[in-house]
């Protein structure tokens, strides 16, 4: 009797391999370049910097253009840590090709799937890249997840590939340094380097891991190894997130290589010659230019326009008592650049989005939203002017 009662009061509570997991998230992106825009050829490219472009909290402990992170890796597992491939994405956002060198899958447009095709193929240097996804804790920071840095540089995956092998080899991990890599201090840096593709010289700043120890720690590190190996086999790491380097949107913009903020403070000195509050007696000839910005050449709305309307004396005698109109307000040295708006523009005007409805939108806004609306144009998203496409669909002819 006793034994049925303990048995109708059991409770489970945990289950057997998927209780005991533990999974650490992805914090963030830390991005080892930017995107410069050139206004010329209208066309956007990623550029190395010499320095980590970092998340706020990253910043502030070692502040806005680091050269050095202390970083841990969370499992012993080169492939969850740092996973490689050729990637191709093509103009979506999402990846469309990803091999070995050997064997690729490729998205079937048709079957809707991901389909088995040899690898490399004739998209390699065309598109198809090799990128290297690195997971990293940042222990003074948080050490409740992982961030994640990106690399498309040979350089950079033969160092930390050379690297975590030199600590412990796949093959062998008790021949390596210490045996195993997880939760081993370490310090990830950019170190400048002379490259020379195609025979010209340029400044690279690829990643290099180190193991800052003595000797002691060395030893004292290898003896801790079927511990941390023991904690660490029952954690699962988030997946890094795979989306087209080239609509990035949380990418830093600078346009022609400089800054927004350095394009937009020769605007003022540009409006100096322009009066500062426009009345109802001149033409509506700046309606494309709302925000300052000269007129650039486009096709005419052919549209009907009202006719301007002159401005006359008025024999009403109260017209004397009306309040003179407001000043003009300053202008703001963080508004939209020049450059800025004829990048919106070249996006909006294939769509046949009026360029008085896109100055409407981004009169208000500031360098930083108008490169976060650059980014969803470039990304396709155009719900920003909440257009829907209206087509006329002719009727049957009746029999």
């Amino acid at each position: 009797m006793q034994l049925a009662s303990q048995t109708q009061k059991r409770r489970f509570v945990s289950i057997v391999g998927l209780s005991d997991e533990r999974r650490i998230p992805r914090l963030g992106r830390i991005r080892l370049g930017h995107v410069n825009f050139n206004t010329d050829s209208d066309k956007s490219r990623p550029e190395e910097d010499a320095f980590f472009h970092v998340p706020q909290e990253v910043a502030a402990v070692y502040g806005t253009t680091p050269t050095e992170l202390d970083v841990l890796f969370p499992v012993n597992d080169r492939s969850v840590v740092f996973p490689q491939a050729y990637e191709y994405y093509g103009s979506s956002r999402r990846l469309l090709c990803s091999g070995d060198g050997r064997q690729a899958m490729r998205w079937d447009s048709q079957k809707l799937t991901m389909q088995p095709t040899e690898c490399p193929c004739n998209l390699l240097g065309d598109g198809c890249k090799q990128r290297g996804h690195l997971l990293v804790m940042l222990p003074r920071v948080r050490q409740t997840g992982v961030y994640q840095i990106d690399t498309s540089s040979l350089m950079s995956i033969i160092n930390i590939n050379s690297f975590l092998h030199m600590l412990a080899p796949e093959d062998d991990p008790d021949n390596g340094l210490l045996g195993y890599f997880a939760m081993v201090p370490m310090k990830l840096r950019r170190v400048p380097r002379d490259i020379y593709p195609k025979g010209y010289h340029r400044k690279s700043y690829p990643l290099e891991l180190v193991l800052d120890a003595t000797d002691d720690e060395i030893k004292e590190l290898r003896a801790q190894k079927e511990k941390t190996l023991a904690q660490t086999r029952k954690w699962t790491v988030q997946v890094p997130e795979q989306t087209n380097p080239e609509q990035d949107q949380g990418s830093i913009i600078t346009i022609d290589g400089q800054d927004p903020s350095a394009v937009a403070a020769a605007a003022p000195a540009d409006q100096s010659a322009q009066p500062q509050t426009p009345t109802p007696a001149q033409p509506a000839a700046t309606a494309d230019a709302p925000l300052g910005v000269p007129s650039v050449s486009q096709p005419s709305d052919p549209s009907p326009q009202p006719p301007a309307t002159t401005s006359r004396p008025t024999q009403n005698p109260q017209a004397s008592h009306q309040p003179p109109p407001p000043p003009a307000a300053p202008m703001r040295s963080d508004r939209v650049t020049p450059a800025q708006r004829n990048r919106i523009l070249s996006k909006t005007r294939p769509l046949k989005i009026p360029d008085q409805v896109v100055d409407a939108l981004i009169e208000t806004y500031t360098k930083k939203q108008a490169s976060e609306l650059i980014n969803q144009l470039d990304a396709g998203n155009f719900s920003a002017f909440d257009r829907r496409e209206h087509r006329e669909v002719p009727l049957p002819v009746a029999v």
